[in-house]
């Protein structure tokens, strides 16, 4: 099954396991405004309001559907896109500023991965700055399995396997930059976060 399809089959459940958002990404979006991107945007956790609209893009239309009444319930400006992380709908330099959670390693294909980085560069304006996480080996449940790993989440009886790349941080920090991002800072505890700059 295409991890598309495993997204939308698991949306309902995992929402309700991914309500809060990380406080880390409250503190880097209290200070922001204009246009934000949130790559990979989920059910829509990280949808806080801010001083004009946020952007969630996902490829999970089930996930979609969840983030738009995430946005409804709480009045949060947001526009919704159904879209690859690695071909983004926006024209270059559109957003202020973004955000791209624990989706990166996801995405099951290194070259989409790096492609996303890019697409991700390149809509964002000159100077901004974006959050960028990706799971840490040093999560307790993930530090013995392989760089590549499916991870099941079981839904009525049935598992559903999602697949997860494991970054070490040198080469999390390797791959921003070759894609052209500054590092303002990075650090690793159950996530590896990284601050960068256009």
């Amino acid at each position: 099954m295409k991890q598309q399809k495993i997204w939308d089959k698991i949306a309902r459940p995992w929402k309700s396991f991914r309500e809060k958002p990380l406080k880390e990404v409250e503190e880097f979006l209290s200070k922001k405004s204009g246009k934000v991107l949130d790559l990979g945007c989920g059910s829509g956790r990280h949808f806080l309001k801010i001083k004009d609209k946020i952007y969630g893009v996902d490829f999970s239309k089930e996930m979609l559907k969840l983030a738009e009444k995430h946005a409804k319930e709480n009045k949060i400006n947001a526009e919704l896109v159904q879209a690859e992380a690695c071909k983004l709908p926006f024209k270059d330099d559109f957003f202020d500023s973004a955000i791209f959670i624990a989706a990166l390693h996801c995405l099951p294909d290194s070259k989409k991965r790096k492609k996303s980085l890019e697409e991700l560069f390149r809509v964002m304006k000159e100077g901004s700055h974006a959050m960028i996480t990706v799971w840490s080996r040093k999560q307790e449940r993930v530090k013995n399995k392989p760089k590549e790993a499916l991870i099941p989440w079981t839904v009525d009886g049935k598992k559903y396997l999602r697949y997860y790349y494991f970054y070490d941080k040198k080469e999390f920090e390797s791959l921003l930059k070759s894609v052209g991002f500054k590092i303002l800072s990075l650090k690793e505890d159950r996530n590896i976060i990284a601050i960068v700059k256009k």
